[in-house]
């Protein structure tokens, strides 16, 4: 479709011109900025089980976590990456020799992996066009998340005063089985939140 072409030929080239692995991720700040932004997702991750991380990029997130899990605590998390950019799979596999058997490559609203995962995190649902959000949430729900797992969305940025996002997802049906909310680190009228939804 060619929705999905345009958005994977211009995410590509956008990451791959990048000069580091943050921003091969598509973050645009710093360690710091990086670690505010990103950190909170290990308050969701409650149990030692799979992980996989939806729009995996060159899999910098993978990474950070694994590396903060293990400075923390004793779980054990096996972690897989899917990504629709082939020459990012690529790159993470370069990146990340260890994990190279765990990261696949496809458009996450057809593929269906062979395990369910106890958790599942997806940044966005703007992977797919807007009509087809709410479909693509509940093949994730179904198809991807295992018995007693989690499907993460965010982290996101939001404005404080708004519930948008939770309210569109409760419209559909889906009422967040809970949410984590920590401050923005540039601006005090905006949130950063998670939402997650238990089967």
């Amino acid at each position: 479709m060619e929705w999905y072409e345009i958005n994977k030929t211009y995410f590509t080239e956008h990451y791959l011109s990048a000069d580091n692995p943050r921003s091969q991720s598509g973050h645009g700040g710093d360690e710091q900025h990086y670690f505010h932004n990103h950190f909170m997702l290990l308050d969701i991750i409650t149990k030692s089980g799979s992980f996989i991380d939806v729009g995996y990029a060159n899999g910098y997130l993978i990474e950070s976590l694994n590396k903060w899990l293990n400075g923390i605590n004793t779980l054990q998390v096996d972690f897989y990456g899917l990504d629709i950019s082939h020459e990012l799979i690529h790159l993470a596999k370069k990146r990340l020799p260890n994990w190279k058997d765990k990261l696949y490559t496809g458009n996450a609203f057809k593929w269906i992996p062979e395990n369910k995962f106890d958790f599942v995190c997806v940044k966005e649902l703007g992977y797919v066009p807007q009509k087809m959000e709410e479909s693509f949430f509940e093949h994730l729900f179904n198809n991807y998340v295992a018995e007693e797992g989690r499907l993460i969305l965010g982290p996101y940025s939001e404005e404080k005063m708004s519930r948008e996002l939770e309210g569109q997802l409760s419209s559909w049906g889906y009422i967040p089985s809970g949410y984590i909310e920590r401050s923005h680190n540039k601006s005090i009228n905006v949130a950063r939140r998670i939402l997650y939804f238990n089967k």
